[in-house]
């Protein structure tokens, strides 16, 4: 079966390239003859449109020229430029009666399409009905994409790999959240908590918010608030064994987005046992339950806060929690069984189930 997958380049940060790079090497090479053909470099916006345009006149030219035949195009999409960008691609894919598989990423798809004018907004729906299968990130985004969408819409939820772990809460020193630094993700959140527990918490303690994004104004607000004892900022981290790291020592995992589809970087963080507080916005309850941590609403600094406290005076908790959440790694956000959901729906598309 020949798949192209269409994305961002492998350089680019972030959880989209990080769930293609674990399809990857759970060995989605080795189900499918696969094509991965980027479209987005990540870098200023003016080098990023010429690879797009050079990537675009590529992709016509095997289509058109050479007559290259695929039977699945699997398209990882965002919002806006990402939308955009995918857009172009999807109707040169439709047009040349290529099955499509759309993987929608996007935490803000939502507040995108919404705010977009008429004309826009039908042609995000036109983009959408062109494609065979959406990809949504939960049931929640599965039911928002069929409110919106013709096309058949299926639920398959981001996953990682099973760690070993082992209590490590006796030793965690880290209050852990990592991606982008930002108001969407809820850094300046976390700094408010953290002046909330200076003197409260044992301080050994020390909160990392590990990403790229608005690393200095994190910085600038941090030392303005007199936190710089309290807070690790080490920008964006690519080294796997530093990230592990990072984990191992951590106590508990934070995540207090205001928009979210399905966070790769709170399963990662299940996958080495550690009990996670995030907020209810996109999938997030769906998989931070009551035995899994803690769910509050956006914002509400006081109970993250309280939150945390509680967690680090409750260590045989923190322990139980860990182990369940190891468990929910294992047997339900593991990526071995998701790429074994996906392969399958590549045959039900190529056996022509969906149409």
């Amino acid at each position: 079966m020949k798949v192209i997958m269409i994305g961002s380049h492998i350089r680019v940060t972030g959880g989209i390239t990080r769930v293609v790079k674990n399809y990857i090497q759970a060995g989605l090479n080795e189900k499918t003859d696969l094509e991965y053909f980027p479209t987005y470099y990540g870098s200023n916006h003016f080098v990023n449109i010429v690879y797009f345009i050079i990537q675009y006149v590529k992709l016509f030219f095997k289509l058109n020229i050479l007559k290259r035949k695929y039977d699945i195009a699997h398209i990882h999409m965002s919002y806006r430029g990402s939308f955009i960008r995918k857009s172009k691609i999807i109707k040169m894919l439709h047009k040349n009666g290529i099955p499509i598989v759309l993987h929608m990423h996007g935490s803000q798809f939502k507040d995108f399409y919404n705010e977009s004018s008429d004309k826009r907004k039908k042609d995000i729906v036109d983009t959408l009905n062109k494609v065979t299968v959406i990809l949504a990130l939960g049931e929640q985004w599965k039911e928002y994409y069929k409110s919106i969408s013709t096309a058949k819409v299926v639920s398959l939820d981001n996953a990682v790999f099973p760690k070993n772990v082992s209590s490590n809460s006796q030793d965690a020193v880290y209050i852990t959240t990592m991606g982008v630094l930002s108001q969407r993700k809820g850094t300046y959140d976390l700094i408010e908590v953290g002046a909330k527990l200076k003197g409260k918490i044992d301080n050994k303690y020390k909160f990392v918010l590990a990403g790229d994004g608005e690393i200095d104004k994190v910085k600038k607000k941090i030392a303005e608030m007199e936190l710089e004892d309290l807070f690790v900022v080490p920008g964006w981290i690519s080294d796997e064994t530093k990230i592990e790291e990072i984990y191992r020592k951590s106590a508990i995992y934070v995540l207090p987005s205001y928009n979210e589809g399905m966070p790769m970087s709170i399963l990662e963080a299940m996958s080495y046992g550690l009990p996670v507080i995030s907020t209810d916005v996109g999938s997030i309850a769906s998989v931070v339950e009551e035995d899994n941590g803690f769910v509050i609403k956006p914002g509400d600094v006081s109970t993250l806060a309280n939150n945390i406290i509680y967690l680090l005076n409750n260590k045989s908790h923190i322990e139980k929690i860990g182990e369940n959440n190891a468990e929910k790694i294992r047997t339900k956000y593991n990526v071995y069984n998701s790429l074994d959901k996906m392969c399958g729906l590549y045959e039900d598309i190529v056996k022509k189930k969906y149409k």
